[in-house]
């Protein structure tokens, strides 16, 4: 088996990234136990911090591995989707696993994928992070959730500490259809007698989230009762804050913090909340690991400046909300302003292209449409046809290489170019742009 191999099998199974599930039932944990089973209860072995929600958990899940790297731990983080290779999604000390070692567990995990059927690639994928995070020996593995929680794959740990970033409405067919179904199954990674940090949350979601700690033991510790930011200064190279606990027992002062926008800030109060927790469980860290973890955090196509001049961000925003806030990040940081501007658009068919339109017009003076090579991507020669597209005048270019070429070829000095609409996009323009593997 070679790594297109190896590739080949993994796309092969059952992958609900690229066709999502269309009902909550009748899917269980009862094969991916069998599975781990078979190979040995790996994640037994690990010292986890398990990391679930709808915004934010991967941004605050890297801030962690960071932070504890920083202080001098083994770390590994096991995150989804990937950008560019399939091997970012499991990282050891924060690089992603070599080809060969990732040939070496396909090769000796397939005869149990195999034996028992109807294995997901992401049930696959998991139980290679977990025997790789144990075969490493890693101090400490942060485990970013897949899809909810209660039945997510990941949900054999038992954690350090349970995470729940914000909430919002996001696959209603299989997680519920109000924010208190959502808070039931995300909050069905909180363990008996482990802690759980949360991001702030709607009352009832808050609501649902004190019942189920409640109903095992464990305190609740919502992060924005314990920190609160002030002297917030944002630039292109990320942003310069001070976090006070709200007892005044703590103050970070002058951090900086890698991420753009205001909703990272937010996720950093979180990280820190359950980089406290964990170190009164035991797991030492210091100022200089927090300031250092901080300021060189890595989280790609999330308001990345790829290029300073003409000035390329890449951003997965594919919702109003958070194209909205891609706008008030990018005029946050560069506060001096911009000439023409020229959006690259792609979105996956299911998406509102009325209000993402809306949300984005302040950086569409020029409208490129094209699509990811992801089989749930709009096809843009009917995107233009959109009531709230055909009026802008697009230029269709299908791939989105070339679509970022035709706006580098467009763009003054001063320009401002924007690629959003879909993670998929941003990751195919960031790897166009940095020459990564696509």
């Amino acid at each position: 088996m070679d790594y297109q191999d190896s590739l080949d099998y993994i796309w092969s199974l059952v992958n609900f990234e690229t066709t999502p599930p269309e009902t909550r039932e009748p899917y269980t944990l009862e094969r991916m136990a069998r599975l781990l089973t078979r190979l040995g209860d790996p994640q037994a072995e690990l010292t986890a911090i398990h990391v679930a929600g709808t915004k934010g958990k991967g941004s605050t899940s890297a801030m962690i591995e960071s932070v504890l790297r920083a202080a001098g731990y083994h770390t590994a983080l096991y995150s989804s989707p990937h950008l560019h290779s399939p091997r970012e999604r499991i990282r050891i000390d924060g690089v992603p696993i070599s080809r060969e070692a990732w040939v070496d567990l396909v090769r000796r995990i397939r005869p149990h994928v195999d034996a028992l059927g109807d294995v997901t690639t992401f049930e696959l994928l998991t139980a290679m992070a977990f025997v790789a995070c144990a075969e490493a020996a890693v101090d400490v593995a942060v485990v970013e959730v897949g899809l909810g929680g209660r039945l997510d794959a990941t949900n054999f740990l038992d954690p350090l500490v349970s995470v729940i970033t914000p909430l919002a409405l996001e696959h209603t067919a299989v997680l519920g259809n109000t924010i208190e179904e959502i808070a039931a199954e995300k909050g069905g990674i909180i363990k008996t007698g482990r802690p759980v940090v949360t991001a702030g949350q709607t009352e009832g979601a808050l609501g649902v989230l004190q019942r189920i700690a409640n109903a095992r033991g464990n305190a609740l510790i919502v992060a924005p009762r314990c920190w609160a930011a002030s002297h917030r200064r944002a630039s292109l190279d990320g942003q310069t804050l001070d976090l006070i606990a709200r007892d005044d027992s703590a103050r970070y002062s002058d951090l900086h913090l890698a991420l753009l926008g205001k909703h990272q800030v937010e996720n950093a109060i979180v990280a820190l909340t359950a980089l406290e927790v964990a170190r009164g469980r035991g797991v030492m860290w210091d100022d200089a690991a927090l300031r250092t973890g901080f300021a060189t955090v890595q989280w790609p196509a999330r308001v990345e400046v790829v290029q300073r001049t003409p000035l390329v961000v890449v951003d997965g925003a594919h919702t109003e909300a958070s194209a909205r806030a891609l706008v008030e990040t990018v005029t946050e940081a560069a506060p001096q302003g911009w000439g023409t501007t020229t959006l690259i658009l792609g979105v996956s068919r299911d998406k509102d292209v009325t209000a993402l339109m809306a949300a984005l017009s302040p950086l569409a003076d020029r409208l490129i449409l094209t699509r990811a090579r992801h089989p749930r991507a709009a096809d843009p020669a009917q995107l233009a046809t959109h009531p709230a597209v055909a009026p802008r005048q697009p230029r269709v270019v299908t791939n989105v290489a070339e679509a970022v070429q035709k706006a580098l070829e467009w763009a003054a000095p001063d320009a401002l170019i924007v690629v959003a609409g879909s993670l998929f996009v941003a990751a195919e323009a960031r790897a166009a742009m940095l020459n990564r593997e696509a």
